[in-house]
Formats: C-alpha cells, sequence, structure tokens
C-alpha cells in the first residue's frame, strides 16, 4: 500500500481537500447521480466492486440495498472519511490504485456489478 509520501497527485489532491470532497460527494444523492441506470441493477444483489470509492456514497448506498462492496480509495484522508461513514455496512475498503488494481486482482473474486463513477 502506498503511503502519502509516495502517492500520485490525484490522491495529495483528494487528501488535501478530503474534508471538502467529501462534504461535497454526500450534499447529492446515489439515487440523483445515478438514476439512469438504477433500473437495471439486479434485484438480487450480489458482490459490487466500486473503484474510486471516494466519500463511500455509493458503495453506501449499494449496500444499503443489500449488495456486498468492495470499495477501492487510494486517497488515504478520503478513504478514512468514506469507512467512518459507513461503518456497519458491508463493505470492505482497499486501498488500491488503477490501472492495476493488483489488490483487488489478487482477491480472485467475481463481481456482479463493477462502479467506476468519475475516476
Amino acid at each position: 500500500m502506498a503511503s502519502s509520501s509516495k502517492a500520485s497527485p490525484a490522491s495529495r489532491f483528494y487528501d488535501d481537500h478530503a474534508q471538502r470532497l467529501f462534504e461535497q460527494y454526500q450534499s447529492i444523492s446515489f439515487d440523483l447521480i445515478h438514476g439512469e441506470w438504477l433500473h437495471h441493477l439486479s434485484s438480487q444483489p450480489g458482490l459490487a466492486l466500486d473503484v474510486g470509492a471516494g466519500s463511500g456514497r455509493d458503495a453506501g448506498a449499494l449496500a444499503k440495498r443489500g449488495w456486498q462492496v468492495i470499495a477501492v480509495e487510494p486517497a488515504d484522508r478520503l478513504r478514512g472519511l468514506g469507512q467512518a461513514h459507513t461503518v456497519g455496512d458491508d463493505i470492505s475498503w482497499l486501498n488500491d490504485t488503477l490501472p492495476s488494481l493488483n489488490l483487488v486482482r489478487h482477491l480472485s473474486q467475481r463481481f456482479q456489478l463493477i462502479l467506476v463513477s468519475a475516476v
């Protein structure tokens, strides 16, 4: 796992502005952001991967719909805020990065939904 000193410029930005970004992301509902495709969401929840999970808004909304979620967020501070906000939800948080997603690949899981939103 990368430390903040070795973080990418993008991750550093998200860490430097974590609280403001967390509040901004949480201010807009999952249903509003993803409403155009939600009717395609399976009525039988499964395992979802949320890449660039940020504040945990989307991961939390999926978990509340019964999904088990792997939330990937490389920015330490933003991930910490997301984790704190989703305590008690069926969400596992990972510090992993695109394009390789090495930690995710090592899980050897099959996902019924992969969400890559605003990444």
